[in-house]
This record gives C-alpha cells, sequence and structure tokens, in this order.
C-alpha cells in the first residue's frame, strides 16, 4: 500500500471539507526515494490551503508490520474570515500498523507541527494530525476512513480550518 512505485489520487470528503491530494515518487523532482504530495484542502468557510510535502517511510513487512515514517509538509493558502494569509513549514511524521491477509488493512496516525520560526505572513503555528482505518477495498484502490484536525493560530487566535471532522476518501492507484 506504498505510493514508492506509482502515482495516486486520493480523495478525501466529510460534511464541511474536501482534500484532494496527488501522491507519487520523489523522483519526479529529481529527488527518489520518498514519497512525494501535493494537495488541496478547502471547507465550507471558503478557506483554500493548498499543501506539498515529502515522507521518508520505511515499508512493512510480516516480520515488521509497524513502520515509521518522518518528513516535512508546507502551507500555503487563504483563511476567508479570518481574513488571513497562511505560509508554513512543518515536520511531522507517520505510524502505521498492517495487518496482512487477503485483503490488506492500515491504521494510521499522521502529525506534522509548524512553530512560529517556521510559519510566515499571519501564520504563527500550524497542527495538522489525523487518525484512521483503510482497507484495500479492490487492487489499485484503497478506502479509509479517518479524524482530522487542521489548526492555525493566527494574529486573531486560534482557527479550526478542520474540525476534528471525521472523513470518508478514496485513493486510487495508477
Amino acid at each position: 500500500m506504498s505510493t514508492a512505485s506509482a502515482n495516486d489520487f486520493e480523495a478525501a470528503l466529510s460534511k464541511e471539507t474536501a482534500q484532494f491530494t496527488f501522491r507519487s515518487d520523489s523522483s519526479l523532482i529529481g529527488w527518489g526515494g520518498s514519497d512525494l504530495a501535493v494537495g488541496l484542502f478547502y471547507n465550507e468557510d471558503s478557506d483554500f490551503i493548498a499543501q506539498a510535502g515529502l515522507l521518508q517511510v520505511r515499508q512493512a513487512s510480516e516480520q515488521n508490520p509497524l513502520t515509521f515514517g518522518v518528513g516535512v509538509k508546507g502551507y500555503l493558502g487563504q483563511l476567508d474570515d479570518p481574513d488571513q494569509d497562511i505560509f508554513a513549514f512543518g515536520i511531522g511524521g507517520q505510524v502505521r500498523y498492517t495487518i496482512a491477509g487477503t485483503t490488506p488493512m492500515v491504521a494510521y496516525v499522521e502529525a506534522y507541527y509548524a512553530p512560529e520560526i517556521t510559519s510566515f505572513a499571519d501564520a504563527e503555528q500550524v497542527i495538522d494530525y489525523s487518525i484512521g482505518f483503510q482497507i484495500e477495498a479492490l487492487p489499485q484502490t484503497v478506502a479509509f476512513i479517518g479524524l482530522r484536525h487542521l489548526e492555525f493560530e493566527v494574529d486573531g487566535g486560534d482557527y479550526d480550518a478542520d474540525d476534528d471532522n471525521i472523513h470518508l476518501g478514496i485513493r486510487l492507484t495508477f
């Protein structure tokens, strides 16, 4: 269920938010071996946030179903109300537990943090985490359910762009 050898497109929707992400091997930018992700998040409050990240992940195996990954993620966007510009770089990672079987399943936690020193424009910090469960529904198709929290500390206080919303999604590999 790795994207290291293929491209994939992911759509994650909740009642208030949508996130669309394209993933590929980082060799697209001349540096192979990591997962490269580029995405767009928006919500019902007309907030738009572009995201790009690199994540280095060890592959799961039968002997090691628990895997870890570390990476960086950038955020660039506009919050509508309050009218704030977001520009930040965060570090973070991922923990995954793969349940092997005829139908592979994965439980995961992913988190990124951008402190004040790497947050610019109106952003003072970014906290972005998700927890979820995914299952390979068909060959090259993964379905998932999860909980996401995306919070920006801006000049006017804390702003939750995605406040613990349950999202459903699919990932299509090609």
